[in-house]
């Protein structure tokens, strides 16, 4: 038998498989929107964390970025405003090494910091005292 059209069900299968693709590709640059915003977010917290560590004397408690630094620019001076760094000290087991000729202590200073608890870094200090 020679057919010279298309049936209804050939089309029908036709379009539910262009469907599929269709929500399937939707799905995935939804996904990775979604992924990058997240990156975008933690990247910037990350730098709000940075600025923080870079000061040597940080105390426990909330430090807010707009006392931290002083931008001559409004814009940037209230979207810092609300920024708010969760500091805490924490000063660690001291390491002693004790030899004949050597006795060397490694005192070990712990700093978390956090932001809203989305984000949490912890840096150390390090001192060494023969």
């Amino acid at each position: 038998m020679n057919k010279q059209a298309i049936s209804l069900v050939e089309v029908l299968v036709s379009v539910m498989l262009i469907s599929v693709v269709i929500v399937s590709l939707l799905q995935i640059k939804e996904n990775n929107l979604m992924l990058l915003e997240k990156l975008r977010i933690t990247s910037k917290l990350n730098s709000y964390i940075s600025i923080v560590a870079l000061d040597d004397s940080i105390k426990d408690g909330n430090i807010y970025l707009s006392q931290e630094l002083d931008f001559k620019d409004d814009d940037i001076r209230k979207s810092l405003k609300d920024i708010k760094v969760e500091a805490k000290n924490e000063k660690l087991k001291p390491l002693i090494f004790n030899s004949d000729e050597y006795n060397i202590q490694i005192n070990i200073k712990q700093t978390s910091l956090s932001i809203d608890n989305t984000l949490k870094k912890q840096f150390y200090k390090f001192t060494i005292t023969k």
